[in-house]
């Protein structure tokens, strides 16, 4: 198999053609979204933890931990070393988020969808890495409410961008079938498709697949080194996550959300519900 078949092997092409979004799309979303991710992490740090040391302490070995992964073209391409230069890779996330036409977006592999799975995997090990050295340094609870504000914060990001593709302006536009669809962009932007169980007024259900976040982790690091984090963290995360965009629609006293099931905790597919309040 030629290097660039393997690479299509990767389970975000899958992913990403069952949403109809492009490599080239794609590539925005796990690039600039690691450096939303870092500059996420940088301020809560900043925010939530007094001594600089400790903040210092946990950047840097995440940064370590991608380096450990071996993958050669992310550590070069990012600059990573044994001591990585925090300050340096400080400035190229904020660069990268910064372009959206940043030269390391295509360039962190041979062509751009060798630079996308390099993306994807560089984010998957990044977030595993932010939540394991979180708890760590900070034990479990500060580390958990940081990690859960970092997903948050990418929740509401994107949410102006989501209202006005959608023309949402108001509380008042919120029905379950704009709800569904909402969640549908949602997942759609980062590879995962929707499979709808149940729709009516009261109700929206769905069971989503291709997670290419989860399989790239597990290939990466194996099925129970992802898992010491995964099961931590994804149920909680991924309801406040919900929860979040409902209190910012202004529609969270007329919905509720939760997530019972979780491929990277072991079930076959993640599922998603919301119901309407009493």
């Amino acid at each position: 198999m030629a290097a660039s078949d393997a690479v299509l092997t990767n389970p975000i092409f899958e992913a990403i053609n069952r949403v109809g979004q492009s490599p080239q799309e794609a590539i925005h979303v796990w690039g600039q979204g690691l450096a939303v991710h870092h500059g996420n992490l940088l301020a809560s740090l900043a925010a939530n933890v007094a001594e600089a040391g400790v903040r210092e302490a946990i950047e840097r070995d995440i940064w370590k931990f991608v380096l450990q992964q071996g993958l050669a073209d992310v550590n070069q391409g990012l600059g990573l070393s044994a001591e990585p230069d925090l300050d340096r890779l400080n400035e190229l996330m904020a660069e990268i988020l910064a372009d959206a036409e940043h030269p390391k977006l295509t360039g962190l592999g041979a062509d751009v969808n060798a630079s996308l799975v390099n993306w994807v995997k560089a984010f998957t090990l990044y977030d595993w890495a932010a939540y394991t050295h979180l708890e760590k340094h900070l034990g479990s609870k500060d580390g958990l409410k940081i990690y859960m504000g970092l997903w948050e914060s990418f929740a509401l990001g994107v949410l102006p961008d989501m209202k006005a593709a959608l023309s949402i302006t108001s509380a008042e536009d919120l029905d379950m079938a704009m709800i569904k669809t909402l969640s549908e962009h949602y997942w759609a932007a980062i590879g995962c498709a929707s499979n709808t169980t149940r729709f009516d007024d009261d109700v929206y259900e769905a069971e989503l697949s291709d997670c290419a976040y989860w399989l790239n982790m597990k290939d990466m690091l194996g099925e129970a080194q992802a898992r010491s984090m995964t099961l931590k963290t994804e149920a909680a995360v991924s309801v406040n996550y919900y929860d979040a965009i409902l209190k910012a629609l202004g529609v969270f006293d007329r919905y509720s959300f939760t997530m019972d099931q979780f491929q990277c905790c072991g079930d076959d597919h993640c599922r998603v519900r919301f119901e309407r309040r009493a």
